[in-house]
């Protein structure tokens, strides 16, 4: 199968892919200081260091695609604030479930878990991709959603 490369999607899809990688390494990063160097050790303070950083990363990840990615540089403050953050929490959500739903199942099918994971990664990439191509980063500068 050949890939596409000079596809305008091709771009895309791969500044999305290196966005996301950039704020899984955010994530992962920030967990660690909070846990061998701020202290956060106890299963409730490493919760906490948890949901601190996987917001961190998401808002993170949210002006590395609005900016990155979708090249978004009109939208207005409030555009941003009211519509696109809710909306990216929603996507991001959506994807999550995804792929909360997704493991039960394929460990039903008696795939190991490791590679369990890695598909559910990349089938909320996908999704997450999707929604926020079509509903939070649509109509940027007059585009129309690919």
């Amino acid at each position: 199968m050949k890939l596409p490369y000079n596809s305008p999607h091709f771009g895309r899809i791969l500044r999305f892919l290196i966005g996301g990688g950039s704020a899984t390494a955010l994530n992962l990063a920030l967990a660690y200081i909070g846990v061998e160097f701020l202290g956060f050790r106890s299963e409730l303070q490493q919760n906490f260091v948890n949901l601190v950083t996987m917001e961190t990363s998401l808002l993170y990840s949210f002006f590395i695609y609005r900016a990155f990615v979708w090249r978004d540089k009109t939208s207005s403050v409030s555009r941003i604030l009211l519509r696109q953050i809710p909306l990216y929490h929603m996507s991001a959500g959506a994807a999550l479930l995804g792929r909360a739903l997704l493991f039960p199942v394929l460990q039903a099918l008696g795939l190991y878990y490791l590679p369990n994971i890695l598909l559910g990664i990349m089938a909320g990439a996908a999704l997450n991709y999707f929604l926020s191509n079509r509903y939070v980063f649509n109509n940027l500068r007059g585009e129309k959603s690919v």
